[in-house]
């Protein structure tokens, strides 16, 4: 009677030891975890795309200058660095065949003239026929083409800038002999610089030619205003980003072609956006989550979508309110119903 008796207190004593751990929320909710906080506020962001690419001249901004014929390099009569205006001669060649041939077609153009002057006042006197004096003027005709384009090809050994800018490269020296096709000096216009970008597609979409844009080149801490000027209508299949150029007007000249910048585009601005320290945002799977202490300091978990990030903060969307706390460091191992204790 008296070990029944026994037996049934102890049992008794065990079942009263379990009765706090068979509710797993109930210890979840004893425990004190440590936490940091901060409060959830309504506040405007702005979302800016920052993005980098390479200068470069605008289309039709560049002009490599190439040998009409072979020859001799006779003058250089720019440097690298020289500024230059739409047809300022840059070098000149000497080529002797075509000074020749220039000769021989002004000479015989003069002779066919000559002859259909001649064959005209006979015709005027009635010694000729209609035939030979439109013939002679049709020789006539022919011969001072072919000589104008002779005068042109020798023309075009003084070889010209045909765009104002600032000569990049200058590839030849005086005495040197060139191929017809070989370069010889290339002009870049620095009014205009054009900075090409890739922007990933779920970005680029929102661009639009003529937004306005701030350009910093690299090296530099200047600011630069521009504009988008293209998009491309479609994407790299390989990096999931489209080509964006903005154009920028460089007439101080201190941006360079071919240096890396960094553009900056307002894309667009939230005036009620719900903001929370980044440093609040925890994985939940696939998602983003913040753990939000309710008044009795028990913690429950919202999912949310992030959106726009600046200065250390993050727009998200989700069950949140203007003055809610979250958790902002300790959340990792932290459950949904933990009790905290905020700091």
């Amino acid at each position: 009677m008296r070990i029944a008796l026994c037996a049934a207190l102890a049992a008794l004593v065990g079942c009263g030891q379990a009765a706090p751990d068979s509710g797993g929320s109930g210890s979840l909710a004893n425990t004190r975890v440590p936490v940091g906080t901060a409060a959830v506020v309504q506040d405007t962001m702005q979302d800016e795309l920052v993005v980098t690419g390479r200068l470069g001249p605008k289309p039709g901004g560049s002009a490599l200058l190439a040998a009409p014929a072979a020859g001799v390099v006779d003058s250089v009569l720019a440097q690298v660095g020289s500024r230059v205006r739409r047809g300022d001669e840059l070098i000149v060649l000497d080529v002797p065949e075509l000074a020749a041939e220039s000769r021989q077609r002004e000479a015989a153009a003069a002779q066919a003239q000559r002859e259909a002057d001649r064959q005209a006042r006979l015709l005027s006197d009635g010694v000729t026929s209609t035939r030979q004096a439109e013939e002679a003027a049709a020789n006539a005709a022919q011969a001072a083409s072919a000589a104008q384009a002779a005068r042109e090809l020798l023309a075009r050994t003084r070889v010209r800038t045909p765009l104002s800018g600032r000569v990049q490269t200058v590839r030849v020296q005086r005495g040197e002999r060139v191929d017809v096709g070989a370069p010889l000096a290339e002009v870049i216009d620095m009014d205009t610089l054009d900075l090409h970008v890739a922007v990933p597609a779920n970005r680029v979409a929102r661009l639009r030619a003529g937004m306005p844009v701030t350009v910093v080149q690299e090296g530099d801490s200047t600011s630069h205003p521009a504009r988008i000027s293209a998009v491309a209508p479609g994407v790299d299949s390989l990096t999931n980003a489209g080509e964006v150029v903005i154009r920028v007007p460089n007439r101080d000249g201190r941006l360079l072609a071919g240096a890396g910048a960094t553009a900056r585009v307002l894309v667009g601005v939230d005036p009620q956006a719900l903001v929370v320290p980044d440093s609040s945002l925890v994985l939940a799977g696939d998602s983003s989550a913040v753990f939000v202490i309710g008044p009795d300091s028990i913690v429950h978990q919202r999912v949310v979508t992030a959106g726009v990030r600046q200065g250390g903060r993050v727009a998200v969307q989700g069950q949140l309110s203007p003055g809610d706390r979250v958790v902002t460091t300790g959340a990792f191992g932290l459950q949904d119903g933990m009790r905290v204790s905020p700091r």
